[in-house]
């Protein structure tokens, strides 16, 4: 695991100041997700997981004293320590476009499910180029809403390289981010049903709204994780220019036109004219990652879970898998309609011949005897052909 040098040192120690003044404030939070539960007037201490099961005031929890218990939370003080947790971590992998509402239904589902099984956190394995924001939305709201289990993102520089676009909005809602030295994640702005499809179809107000949202959206994951906001906005809108200040000891992220004369100026990290999309040393070196790792095993090194049990969850290739058998019969089906049609086309056509033939003989019809040169009667052309002539 790489470690943060030089001038971003500086701004590692603030943010890790933030960490643990937000997991002070977690811990008197009744509703937080936690391992350790102790209740608040009498000192009972049970270990376990909350589950995503709730009925009126009381929560099911899954507990190593007592099994499965209904707590009511806002009697207890709950720590996240892992006690009481399963020791194993459960990877889903999201690669590829984010286009197929079946597959993010998928995950949704997968999320949940696993979120109940109790493990050390889930470890979301992301190489994709974005896609549809409805779903990148859903996906974020399923992360974010799974607030029984930590989400941990780990960027990999697979064939899309990174998170972009709506894979980076993904990568922010989890709580933590790992990256490989070739992975990269920005470049967020709305690619399908973009802003200025939106402008196209809505009109100018619509269509600014649209965009508008998807900037607080981001903003909004980056923050909530303890990570800048406006860096996350200038990967949405490349007019949007970033700079970062210290003022003492203190790091900030800024628009340069907010830059006090006291501040000094550390880098810039975002022009205007172009969206900003980060290196993994640079996610780094901003607070965006924990760590650049170069596998899967260093990054349970790293979050001191190299002995527990990895478990592949599959649920989003099935649902790949059962939707591109679900095409491929379509496509077969398709075919066969085409011959049909093909085929009747082809008898219509034949029968229409058929009939205009018909009724051509029927608008020429010969008379059926001839009169012969010397005024007798010949047989009919019809059975006996043309009349011979004498010679």
């Amino acid at each position: 695991m790489r470690l943060l040098s030089g001038k971003s040192r500086g701004f590692g120690l603030f943010r890790g100041t933030v960490r643990l003044y937000l997991v002070g404030a977690v811990i008197f939070c009744a509703l937080c997700p936690g391992d350790t539960f102790t209740h608040r007037q009498s000192g009972e201490i049970l270990h376990g997981f909350k589950t995503s099961s709730v009925e009126g005031a009381k929560t099911s929890v899954q507990t190593t004293e007592k099994g499965l218990v209904e707590l009511n939370l806002a009697e207890w003080s709950v720590v996240r320590d892992r006690n009481g947790r399963n020791n194993k971590v459960v990877v889903m992998q999201l690669t590829g476009p984010i286009m197929y509402e079946i597959e993010t239904e998928a995950l949704e589902k997968a999320i949940v499910r696993v979120a109940d099984e109790g493990p050390l956190f889930i470890l979301l394995e992301i190489d994709t180029p974005g896609g549809r924001v409805d779903l990148a939305h859903r996906i974020c709201a399923a992360i974010t809403g799974a607030d029984n289990v930590e989400t941990i993102a780990y960027i990999g520089g697979g064939e899309t390289g990174g998170a972009l676009s709506a894979g980076a909005a993904v990568s922010l809602a989890a709580a933590k981010i790992y990256m490989t030295e070739d992975s990269v994640i920005g470049a967020a702005m709305m690619i399908t049903g973009d802003a200025e499809s939106m402008k196209k179809a809505y009109g100018e107000e619509v269509g600014e709204k649209f965009d508008s949202a998807w900037r607080a959206r981001l903003a909004s994951l980056a923050e909530q994780n303890g990570r800048s906001g406006v860096l996350a906005r200038a990967m949405v809108d490349k007019d949007i220019e970033v700079v970062e200040v210290v003022d003492g000891k203190r790091h900030f992220f800024i628009d340069p036109i907010n830059k006090r004369p006291e501040q000094d100026l550390i880098k810039t990290w975002s022009k205007k004219g172009s969206l900003l999309t980060l290196t993994a040393g640079e996610a780094m070196g901003c607070g965006y990652a924990e760590a650049v790792v170069a596998s899967r095993e260093e990054l349970l090194r790293s979050e001191a879970a190299a002995q527990a049990q990895v478990v592949i969850d599959n649920e989003i290739q099935r649902a790949g898998e059962e939707l591109r058998r679900a095409q491929g019969q379509l496509k077969r089906i398709r075919k066969r309609v085409d011959f049909a049609i093909k085929k009747s086309e082809g008898l219509m056509y034949r029968a229409e011949a058929l009939k205009m033939l018909r009724d051509a003989r029927a608008r020429t019809t010969l008379p059926t005897t001839l009169k012969s040169p010397n005024g007798t009667a010949s047989m009919s052309w019809l059975s006996r052909g043309r009349p011979r002539t004498s010679s």
